[in-house]
């Protein structure tokens, strides 16, 4: 389940919506975030950005079970269980957190998917922004309601795909 490890290895790509933190156990990608501010401009990110790529290419070629076995975010059984059921959410569609509780057999725990959508630390790849309130609106997008509705539509064009979006 969870563990810890001091052994990372770390690098920023900078994409049109900000430099990514990508940070790389032994297990798996451990987290990308968006380090708003922490690294604004990431100007030469060419050292890391080929292979990245490469594993990327070779990621999104495989079944959902092997991309998950490639990710190795920390977080409860729960959390877990929710990052895992968003991998299959099909780019350019959307789910409710209602969805997303029932999908995992706890259609009572649209608030504990929430929750868990707001923790996930590997944006982009766990599709977070994919999920959206009942009632309509971007929710509470970890990374902002402006960044979330950049990427749906980014997603929403002919021929998008999860590579797109790193680039």
């Amino acid at each position: 389940m969870n563990y810890t490890t001091t052994r990372e290895f770390g690098c920023y790509l900078q994409t049109c919506w900000g430099a990514l933190k990508v940070n790389i156990t032994p297990k798996g990608v451990e987290s990308i975030t968006f380090e708003d501010g922490a690294r604004p401009e990431v100007t030469d990110d060419s050292v890391f950005r080929a292979p990245f790529m490469d594993w990327l290419s070779a990621y999104l070629n495989t079944s959902t079970d092997g991309q998950w076995r490639a990710l190795c975010p920390q977080g409860t059984d729960f959390q877990q269980t929710v990052w895992r059921a968003l991998l299959d959410i099909p780019i350019g569609e959307q789910m409710t957190y209602k969805q997303i509780a029932t999908n995992i057999d706890q259609p009572n725990a649209s608030r504990a998917v929430g929750s868990a959508i707001a923790a996930n630390p590997i944006a982009l790849l766990i599709p977070c922004h994919r999920v959206v309130p009942q009632s309509g609106g971007p929710g509470n997008y970890r990374w902002g309601p402006d960044r979330k509705f950049a990427l749906l539509e980014a997603e929403r064009l002919a021929n998008a795909s999860v590579y797109q979006l790193f680039q």
